[in-house]
């Protein structure tokens, strides 16, 4: 793996970079700017309303996930969570989520450690989400197995293929979605601590490793013991995703003559979810434009390349920029300063466990 932050950063702006080139190949820059043109802004204000109402539900959710280790507000979490993908937009490796949770770590004197299952386990409920998902939403557009999707040189998308993708998907999530109740159970839990811990040919620091993240994950599921607390952090993770397909949709309606359903909506969020999984750079640049205007091609809602990437680019930037604006304003609140920023990201790269100590 590499270890070496700069390194990654470049590997990431490259397969960037690369991804931005296939997505504008195929399409005339003039074309693409007079599709920019035709766009009414209007319709940002409740794409925005939209984008920050996901959030809040994101905000709802981390409540319950944090109620084993300390009862904190949604209107407390909100701040740091917000600081986190702002960094996550402007540094590679997933840098926000360790600062996320070492601004509340810090400011509310939790354990370092505590704080980062509930994030992990986040990160779980939503994966799961978008499996579910896709597989419900596939389902429901009943997409033409005899349909061809071609952009610029890249292979073709069939409707068969796709068919086979959402049938995987829905196996996938149900696979994952019972190997994660079963480490409710202690004894199963165990035995996978055990398998991890005796993997051959692997290092010890990373079996250790792995052993731990299992012991982690179990702690943040302790939060969701009670069947409340379980519909609720489902409810949440499904408003979560449905409400940025719903601002997906809205943001259509400021082109002229583009409709897009709230279902097709939330299909072209799990398509773009899936592109932006290969590493990039800060704020996925390039990967997102494809999976967006792939979506859009797969789903017959835009055939014209032009103004399929002006929407692309249109939502990406009502998406990243006042994320990171507000996003960098919570940190401002939370007294967090430029060094302790920097310090926190370097700490991505470098050993965890040492990270944790100190903020422990």
């Amino acid at each position: 793996m590499m270890k070496n932050p700069k390194i990654q950063f470049l590997v990431g702006v490259l397969i960037s970079l690369i991804a931005l080139f296939w997505t504008l190949r195929p399409v005339k820059l003039t074309e693409l700017w007079q599709a920019v043109l035709t766009f009414d802004w209007k319709w940002s204000v409740p794409f925005l309303f939209l984008t920050f109402l996901s959030m809040w539900f994101r905000a709802l959710r981390w409540h319950y996930f944090m109620l084993p280790t300390r009862n904190l507000r949604s209107t407390r979490l909100f701040s740091p969570m917000m600081a986190g993908f702002a960094i996550n937009s402007l540094f590679p490796a997933r840098a926000g989520e360790f600062l996320r949770a070492s601004v509340l770590s810090i400011r509310e004197k939790i354990p370092f450690s505590s704080v980062f299952a509930t994030i992990v386990l986040e990160r779980i409920f939503d994966s799961v989400t978008l499996l579910l998902l896709a597989a419900l939403t596939f389902s429901v557009l009943r997409i033409d197995p005899n349909l061809e999707v071609r952009y610029g040189d890249l292979p073709p998308l069939t409707g068969q293929k796709l068919h086979a993708a959402s049938v995987q998907f829905a196996y996938f999530c149900v696979v994952m979605l019972i190997g994660t109740l079963l480490l409710l159970v202690p004894p199963f839990r165990r035995s996978i601590e055990k398998a991890f811990l005796i993997v051959p040919f692997a290092p010890k620091r990373l079996r250790e490793k792995l052993a731990g993240m299992v012991e982690t994950f179990a702690k943040g599921l302790e939060s969701l013991r009670d069947f409340r607390s379980i519909a609720l952090v489902v409810a949440y993770s499904l408003g979560v995703w449905v409400t940025v397909g719903a601002s997906m949709a809205v943001l259509a309606l400021g082109f002229p003559g583009m409709k897009m359903s709230v279902v097709q909506g939330t299909a072209i969020t799990v398509i773009t979810c899936i592109a932006i999984l290969i590493p990039a750079a800060p704020g996925y640049w390039g990967l997102m434009e494809i999976g967006i205007v792939f979506g859009m091609m797969v789903l017959n809602v835009e055939r014209d390349y032009s103004r399929a990437l002006a929407y692309a680019f249109i939502c990406h930037s009502l998406q990243i920029f006042p994320i990171i604006l507000v996003g960098l304003a919570c940190l401002w609140k939370e007294g967090f300063s430029f060094h302790e920023i920097i310090e926190t990201v370097a700490r991505t790269f470098g050993n965890s466990k040492e990270h944790q100590s100190e903020i422990s």
